[in-house]
């Protein structure tokens, strides 16, 4: 691959090539390219890090090392943005950075990326990143670190350096999130756990609304017989500031039960399926089960209540929705098909119920009670005064034999933003990332690139707007 060496045979590596258009996109934003030793690959790094992200190739799954697939120099991965030191780079800015060589000075950069887009101790399996002064990080996610890495780039002078990047990364994060933002917090806090200190003048960040999140299970009860499984739903909602990833755990299964849980991770305010299996010879008897979702404000608990019983039902039955999601606007309704099946022995009585609806919205199941086999109704109606967001409904069939669950994702619309189309007007203040849609002149038009004032149609913007047609 020019300009770097790193070349597979029958195909292009994309982390690579996009770090050489990192250097590009350093070049021609603000002043030009950084001129401190290091910022220039880090830049690099980090554009390679974005688009494996955006990418996400199940045959390279995204992550934060460089160089894993070419294997440049026989060792794997040339560097580790969330612990350079691993590979002998530093992990801290300190006086030797403007001296040191300029793969290795992007330590304190990549370093810096990484806790601003991941934090300390990530809840979606990436490693933990220790930082240059004890503290911890809370991570505000890569494409916001993306933001605001960008943001920075654009006001770049002459002599660029670590310090102004602090500066001006701070400056970006009160201009895309505010003074009072989590964002402005952990971007003040990453710089300085890589030892890079505050600068005179620097903006100041206010006290950012906590993160936290609830978590609850439905049914939270349940009987398996010694062979079987049973199932719930293990749903999580936003209660203060924004949301974040939530590992989730089991604990006090008890001898020959197994849970596992379908993610095993989710973000604050969606649902996973917990399912216990119990062998054969599972202890027999009532058991709490603890499920623990740990995200980067903390944990949560809740129980469920599970009873082995030593025979096997002759009856089972299973339980869906189609569709298992919809968007209403405030006003409107929308329905979908409760099916249940005969999986084993007799038909028998299944009484439905829903659980879930938020302020304003209404669910009901008609008929409430079918024969395993029949089918039921699910209405949602939103009313006016419907709060805009994504809410996670569960349907439960309690039948003779045991209880199944599904769920609805509803997500109530907020109106039509303006623009044409229905789609919102392209601004030249707000930044745009790949798979954003504005509408500007007329048309339609879908982002291909990072961006903040790339004009749609405009001869210079020709990389980073794609015309979807008029509207």
């Amino acid at each position: 691959m020019s300009g770097s060496g790193w070349r597979i045979d029958g195909g292009l590596y994309v982390r690579g090539v996009t770090h050489q258009m990192g250097h590009a996109i350093d070049q021609y934003t603000g002043a030009g390219t950084a001129a401190e030793n290091g910022l220039g690959e880090g830049t690099g790094d980090i554009f390679g890090a974005l688009t494996e992200w955006y990418a996400n190739n199940p045959n390279d799954p995204p992550d934060y090392t460089v160089g894993e697939e070419v294997n440049l120099v026989g060792s794997g991965p040339i560097r580790y943005m969330y612990r350079p030191s691993t590979n002998g780079d530093p992990d801290c800015y300190s006086s030797a950075i403007p001296r040191t060589e300029v793969h290795s000075a992007a330590g304190p950069l990549n370093h810096w990326f990484y806790l601003v887009a991941e934090g300390t101790n990530p809840g979606d399996g990436q490693p933990t990143s220790p930082t240059c002064n004890g503290t911890t990080v809370p991570g505000v996610g890569i494409q916001k670190a993306g933001q605001i890495f960008l943001g920075a780039m654009n006001m770049k002078t002459s002599g660029w350096s670590y310090a102004k990047y602090r500066g001006a990364t701070l400056r970006a994060a009160v201009n895309l999130f505010g003074a009072n933002s989590q964002e402005c917090n952990t971007v003040k806090a990453a710089w300085s756990a890589v030892s890079v200190p505050a600068q005179s003048g620097e903006p100041a960040c206010g006290t950012a609304q906590q993160n936290d999140f609830s978590l609850n299970l439905s049914p939270s009860s349940g009987s398996v017989a010694q062979g079987g499984t049973v199932s719930a739903t293990v749903a999580t909602q936003v209660t203060s500031g924004t949301a974040q990833t939530v590992g989730l755990s089991a604990s006090g299964l008890g001898t020959g039960v197994t849970g596992t849980f379908s993610p095993a991770s989710v973000t604050a305010g969606g649902s996973s399926t917990l399912t216990f299996t119990a062998s054969s010879n599972a202890t027999a008897g009532t058991r709490t089960v603890t499920v623990t979702g740990t995200g980067a404000s903390g944990s949560h608990t809740a129980t469920y209540a599970l009873t082995v019983t030593t025979t096997q039902p002759g009856n089972s039955f299973s339980l869906s929705l189609s569709p298992s999601s919809a968007t209403v606007a405030p006003g409107a309704s929308t329905t979908s098909t409760v099916a249940t099946a005969t999986t084993q022995g007799s038909p028998q009585p299944v009484t439905l119920s829903v659980s879930g609806a938020p302020a304003g919205v209404t669910a009901t199941v008609s008929p409430s009670s079918v024969t395993s086999g029949g089918s039921a109704t699910l209405t949602v109606s939103a009313a006016s005064t419907a709060a805009a967001g994504t809410y996670t409904l569960t349907v439960t069939g309690a039948g003779t034999s045991s209880t199944q669950a599904a769920t609805f994702t509803l997500t109530v619309s907020g109106g039509t933003p303006p623009g044409c189309g229905g789609v919102a007007a392209w601004s030249a203040t707000k930044p745009y990332v790949p798979g954003d849609r504005v509408s500007y002149n007329g048309h339609l038009w879908n982002s291909t690139w990072y961006s903040t004032g790339a004009e749609p149609g405009a001869p210079g913007s020709w990389a980073v707007w794609t015309d979807a047609g008029s509207c």
